[in-house]
């Protein structure tokens, strides 16, 4: 028994372990480069990011039975660049929208880029369903509610992480998804909410596999 506990704690370690090694890695990279203070780090190249990925893929392919890994794996790094070009995209409209003056009201054009924004961080709430799909695709067993569920997750990611920058560092304004972004601190929950699916389809597999 304590094996089998053992073997079903590792990995959710190692999640753990990846998810804040890689907001760290970000933040010091951001740091570094350019400071606190600059702009310039919005729609700059990190090495942080690539560096998460491939550590994530690899941790995907160490938590997961298939019978054709390296297919997996090839098709995970394709799944990911995709995901990296059309999420820092979102990202950018979400974040670069600016209230211009016109025949609207203030209050409406507020509004409504409050509107966009959302849609954009819904687009972005379905990097977990697709993932999800992909891991079905190559005998992964994750189910439904748990990949809801990561969904859910990755949304409430951005609100959390931004209250908890203002919380631990005292900057910007409570709940700034920028800030959420540019501290690092939503990296590790959404790298959480991603394999959170994975580890529950890693236990069936193992229990099954043991009974």
């Amino acid at each position: 028994m304590s094996s089998r506990a053992s073997s079903l704690r590792r990995p959710l370690t190692t999640l753990w372990l990846l998810a804040l090694l890689s907001g760290i890695a970000w933040r010091a990279e951001l740091e570094l480069r350019t400071g606190w203070a600059s702009l310039q780090w919005i729609g700059q190249f990190h090495w942080a990011i690539p560096a998460g990925v491939l550590a994530f893929i690899l941790w995907v392919l160490s938590v997961t039975r298939v019978q054709r890994p390296w297919a997996f794996a090839a098709t995970l790094l394709v799944y990911s660049t995709a995901a990296y070009v059309i999420v820092g995209r979102l990202l950018m409209t979400a974040f670069g929208r600016v209230i211009l003056l016109g025949d609207e009201g203030m209050d409406a054009i507020a509004r409504r880029i409050g509107i966009e924004k959302l849609v954009n961080f819904l687009l972005i709430a379905l990097l977990p369903l697709t993932f999800g799909l992909l891991c079905r695709l190559f005998g992964v067993r994750v189910r439904l509610l748990p990949v809801l569920a990561s969904a859910i997750l990755f949304m409430l990611s951005w609100p959390l992480a931004a209250h908890a920058f203002y919380f631990v560092e005292q900057r910007g304004t409570p709940g700034d998804p920028i800030h959420a972004l540019k501290s690092g601190y939503v990296i590790p929950l959404l790298i959480l909410s991603l394999g959170f699916p994975l580890l529950r389809a890693r236990r069936r597999a193992e229990l099954s596999f043991n009974a």
